[in-house]
């Protein structure tokens, strides 16, 4: 009986090693076909010659930039799935990192004259508790460090 359990066990392990690759493949190619969009949107909203404007429209630059920080969120999410599958353990660090980028975009995208006061500061929250957990497995993971490397 216990040889079936560790033969399922097994191949549910290699099943989800398989799965874990196939995501990151799959979100490795829409970031890639992300930067190539945003080099066709940049290169649009540079050179459009019904604007009448040299330079970019503040309007097209809010939306680069959004698409700017879709693509860095798009980089630290491959990067999760992809230490993943080397290590089997999410980071905690790299997902913390993920959100603080995505609150980020939302901060420096944010049109304050839509929103009400109570949820901007539900956002501050927000911003300030992300940086105290990532504070806090900062600062727990030097002080393990400190604690196993010997000193010479």
């Amino acid at each position: 009986m216990s040889k079936s359990i560790e033969k399922a066990v097994s191949s549910i392990h290699t099943a989800k090693k398989w799965m874990s690759f196939f995501v990151l493949v799959l979100m490795t190619g829409i970031v890639g076909l992300s930067i190539v969009e945003l080099g066709i949107i940049l290169y649009l909203d540079l050179f459009d010659p019904t604007d009448g404007v040299i330079f970019l429209e503040i309007d097209e630059l809010f939306r680069i930039f959004g698409f700017f920080f879709i693509i860095l969120i798009g980089f630290e999410l491959v990067e999760t799935i992809e230490m993943y599958f080397k290590d089997n353990v999410i980071h905690a660090e790299v997902v913390l990192l993920v959100a603080v980028i995505a609150v980020s975009r939302k901060v420096i995208l944010l049109d304050l004259e839509k929103y009400d006061p109570i949820a901007i500061i539900g956002l501050g929250i927000i911003i300030f508790s992300l940086g105290g957990c990532y504070w806090l497995i900062k600062t727990s993971f030097r002080a393990k460090n400190t604690i196993t490397k010997p000193s010479i």
